[in-house]
């Protein structure tokens, strides 16, 4: 009986003894090699990512420059100040009812800057009747109109106060129309003379010859006192008066013109 249960248990064990790799643990599996690392692949694994660079900041001057470049012109200065048919009509019959010599001329323009010109200009033999412009110069109606007015109204008037009472018989022109930047400063803004709207006069021409030059006079002299009244009236017809004492640009002559600003303001020096 011994002897059969010694070999009941000697058959229990061989079975557990089979039974035990069923039951271990499983051992995790092997992980396949890897190939070893490149240096700069190292190095780029340790690198700490920078922020994008940001473009440099561009100066406001440089930024306008860049804006006008790219920004597509607008019409020439000188279309803007086209009359219509209305008004260049109206205009042209005033000149008439003050006996204004003149003729309308073809359309000025300028190759060298595409703002100058004069869309309607008129040449201008006689501002009044027996007042001359030598050469006929052109400039637009409303120029025109503001010069005969002034002559008309201030300018006679004022030659009939002179020793003798003479009458003023001719204009001595300076610049009329001229495609060129201002003078007298450092802007490079168009000049009025580009666009028509400006008359310089350098002396007016007396009935007996005589030529009463603007330049500085003696502050008792007739003439001075003649030169001083009829450039002060001329700031009642045009919006730009200059002269004598304004710059050394005007020490010559006088420069009339007939520019409108948005104040409504007048330079008269």
């Amino acid at each position: 009986m011994a002897e059969a249960r010694h070999r009941r248990c000697g058959a229990a064990l061989a079975a557990a003894v089979a039974l035990l790799p069923l039951i271990a643990p499983a051992q995790p599996a092997a992980e396949p090699a890897r190939p070893p690392t490149r240096p700069e692949a190292e190095a780029a694994a340790g690198a700490v990512t920078q922020p994008a660079t940001q473009g440099a900041l561009i100066p406001p001057k440089e930024m306008a420059r860049r804006r006008a470049a790219t920004t597509p012109p607008g019409p020439p200065a000188h279309s803007l100040l086209r009359e219509s048919d209305f008004a260049f009509a109206a205009c042209r019959l005033s000149l008439t009812l003050m006996g204004t010599d003149y003729a309308t001329a073809p359309p000025v323009s300028d190759a060298a800057d595409r703002d100058c010109g004069i869309d309607r200009p008129l040449r201008i033999g006689a501002i009044l009747p027996g007042v001359t412009l030598p050469g006929a110069p052109l400039m637009r109606c409303a120029t025109a109109q503001r010069l005969a007015m002034w002559m008309r109204d201030f300018v006679q008037p004022a030659a009939s106060r002179l020793p003798g009472a003479p009458r003023v018989a001719g204009l001595e022109p300076g610049s009329t129309y001229d495609c060129r930047p201002r003078i007298g400063g450092e802007s490079e803004q168009l000049s009025e003379h580009a666009l028509g709207n400006a008359f310089d006069i350098m002396a007016f021409v007396m009935e007996d010859g005589r030529r009463i030059m603007v330049e500085p006079e003696p502050a008792d002299s007739a003439d001075a006192a003649f030169l001083t009244a009829v450039r002060g009236a001329a700031c009642m017809d045009f919006a730009t008066v200059l002269g004598p004492g304004s710059d050394a640009a005007h020490d010559d002559h006088l420069h009339l013109d007939i520019r409108r600003r948005e104040s409504g303001h007048r330079l008269c020096q």
